[in-house]
């Protein structure tokens, strides 16, 4: 366990703060996929740039290269030269110091030697019984209550869902739904534009207020909009949204095939539309909405779309000459635009500011970060989060260097005379755990 024992006033906050529950106010599904693994597929599952890796080829060819046989494998490789592509993106991840880190940490976790190799193999270990593996990793950092965003879920469905909230017990989830999935239900329909308004509206209240999320309802709501088109303008008018709605049906079968911004460009106005009925049914609910922001994802989405400040006007939702102003969370600490993001949330008192990706990929300038963002950002709406997809091990460090980083920051406002101690584990309680339940209506939790 990482403490420099020359700093007495840091041990004595960490002590307090390691002890403290932990909600994570963003975060993905954990199957039981990854449950044995090789290292190499191990740093895939892991890395921002083997997230999005089959778009690096064309449509399934990944998939098939992956599942395939060695005759499948040896054809596609010929082709599309994919494991020299896999070897070269798994070989860079290895020498980051992300990954040197996690191994030294991982390392004590699983009580083997640090190296990754050795820590792979402890973990497959673990991974014979992978849901009591998971639940260990969830009680060692102490979470609490989850915000898990159903919207990527690597179509494992509703049973993978349960699955995985019954193994994290006693940690509860709470369910975040996907525009974005609303949507695809109704994409591929040849139907009018006044029919998909209609059956888009019924599923969204559905997953709102009944059980249209998996089985369950849902807290608040998730847009990946801003990737696609940039700066977000709320659109009311609903001439441009079927206009854009008829544009689709013409072109459906071959917008795969279109240069990605061509792609984006004929659903945009259909998107904006669709966003801001689903922000309508938010405000009245008193609901938050997610808005994925900075990140990456490349080279499926456009990465220059993705600057917080590109949120003003949903942040604002003018109306009638009023600015209603939802409950906004741009997530992934706006990443790498970490101050503008936490500049938005400093001048409107509706957006909040959410720590995921960031945290824990940045790992040691995360103390840096952290207070970057305290600068700027109000305490009271400062959310911890993971952004954890595929592998549990993200859940983990989140929480293992979130809370070590945050003390250290916390630790300096201490010295410095900014706050007092007792101010300091308290401004831990609501970035850790408290402004979360409050923003979710989640209190009585």
């Amino acid at each position: 366990m990482f403490l420099n024992r020359q700093d007495p006033e840091f041990a004595k906050i960490f002590e307090v703060v390691d002890a403290l529950p932990l909600d994570d106010t963003h975060c993905h599904l954990v199957t039981d996929r990854d449950a044995i693994t090789s290292t190499k597929r191990f740093l895939e599952r892991i890395s921002l740039a083997g997230y999005p890796f089959p778009k690096y080829f064309p449509e399934g060819v990944y998939h098939r290269w992956l599942n395939g046989d060695e005759a499948t494998k040896y054809e596609l490789n010929r082709k599309y030269d994919i494991q020299a592509k896999v070897d070269g993106m798994t070989y860079h991840l290895s020498q980051s110091i992300f990954i040197k880190f996690l191994t030294k940490e991982l390392a004590q976790f699983l009580d083997c030697e640090p190296v990754l190799d050795e820590v792979i193999e402890a973990r497959n270990d673990k991974g014979r019984d992978y849901w009591s593996y998971i639940n260990s990793l969830f009680r060692d950092v102490k979470y609490e209550n989850i915000m898990l965003d159903t919207g990527y879920n690597e179509s494992a469905g509703g049973p993978a869902i349960d699955a995985f909230e019954q193994a994290i017990l006693p940690c509860r989830t709470h369910r975040i739904a996907r525009i974005e999935q609303i949507q695809a239900e109704f994409f591929n329909l040849d139907i009018s534009f006044d029919e998909f308004e209609e059956r888009f509206i019924a599923r969204l209240i559905e997953n709102m207020d009944g059980t249209g999320n998996y089985g369950k309802r849902s807290v608040g709501m998730k847009s990946y909009l801003l990737p696609y088109v940039g700066l977000i303008r709320p659109l009311y008018d609903r001439k441009p949204a079927a206009d854009s709605w008829r544009a689709l049906r013409k072109s459906y079968s071959e917008i795969s095939k279109m240069e990605r911004e061509a792609a984006f460009n004929i659903t945009k106005d259909l998107r904006r539309y669709t966003f801001t009925l689903a922000l309508e049914e938010c405000l009245k609910r008193d609901m938050p909405m997610q808005i994925h922001t900075g990140d990456g994802e490349a080279p499926e989405v456009i990465l220059r779309n993705q600057d917080p400040f590109y949120l003003e006007e949903v942040v604002r939702f003018d109306k009638d000459n009023m600015m209603r102003m939802p409950k906004i969370i741009p997530l992934h600490a706006g990443y790498p635009s970490v101050g503008k993001a936490a500049w938005l949330s400093h001048l409107y008192p509706n957006c909040y500011f959410e720590l995921s990706i960031m945290t824990p990929h940045v790992h040691q300038s995360l103390y840096t970060r952290y207070k970057q963002v305290l600068e700027a950002v109000p305490i009271s709406k400062i959310l911890f989060a993971s952004d954890n997809y595929h592998v549990p091990e993200l859940f983990w460090l989140a929480g293992r260097w979130g809370k070590r980083y945050l003390s250290k920051a916390l630790t300096d406002y201490v010295i410095g005379g900014s706050l007092t101690f007792e101010e300091a584990i308290e401004a831990a309680r609501m970035i850790l755990h408290k402004n979360n339940r409050i923003l979710y209506n989640l209190s009585n939790v």
